[in-house]
């Protein structure tokens, strides 16, 4: 009976240790960006930082089956970044297919024609922030190359002041993730111009130039969905 009770007890044990080894893989970093440096191109402009475009990190984790991309920043004023001021980019591969997020904190819809969206989400007002997951092209002319990138997905996302950062959730199924697949950083859309991860202001998505870009990085750390 007393071996019984021991070996019952040691069961109980193995049971109790299964939810810490079974527990969710750690945020991975996969850039970082210094301090005070949101403004021109990398000049400095008062008040970038407080109003919630200075990068400093960015994570991705795996969290059931939804990819959590987090982006931290200096300091962020209790409405999240600007809202309608500025946009945030991220441009990523997953496997051999490039996307790019693109978020604001607050989201009034209108006519967007030039992304092929003519009348989508006209006359809503999305206050806790959209959060797009879309595909660029690019069309070539014979005065400029055009860069149109198209809605994949609408996804959630959050904002958190507390936390100077804002939060993407994007589950496995929406980019055929599994686990091996690399999210590396991004070569389509704008990308090439400074703007792999960035803020810009909200009128200057398709006419970027060094010196519309408020504060931008790389990633430099491929991420690997691990098992669960």
């Amino acid at each position: 009976m007393r071996r019984t009770i021991i070996m019952l007890s040691a069961g109980l044990m193995c049971l109790t240790a299964l939810p810490a080894d079974a527990a969710a893989p750690k945020p991975v970093t996969v850039f970082e960006d210094a301090a005070g440096d949101a403004g021109n191109n990398g000049s400095p402009i008062p008040g970038s930082e407080q109003g919630g475009f200075d990068l400093t990190a960015g994570t991705i984790a795996l969290n059931g089956k939804d990819l959590e991309f987090t982006v931290t920043h200096s300091a962020m004023p209790p409405v999240g970044s600007m809202p309608e001021a500025a946009r945030f980019m991220w441009h990523f591969s997953a496997g051999k297919e490039q996307y790019r997020f693109t978020v604001k904190s607050l989201d009034v819809g209108k006519p967007d024609a030039a992304a092929g969206t003519g009348t989508e989400r006209v006359g809503q007002v999305y206050t806790e922030g959209t959060y797009r997951l879309e595909q660029c092209e690019e069309q070539a002319t014979p005065a400029i190359t055009l860069v149109n990138c198209n809605v994949v997905e609408y996804l959630t996302g959050s904002f958190d002041p507390a936390a100077k950062a804002f939060t993407i959730v994007l589950p496995l199924s929406v980019i055929k993730g599994k686990p091996g697949m690399e999210i590396g950083g991004g070569t389509s859309g704008a990308a090439s111009t400074n703007c792999q991860i960035c803020w810009i202001p909200h009128y200057a998505e398709r006419s970027l130039s060094p010196h519309t870009v408020i504060d931008y990085t790389a990633q430099a750390v491929t991420y690997k969905i691990p098992k669960k």
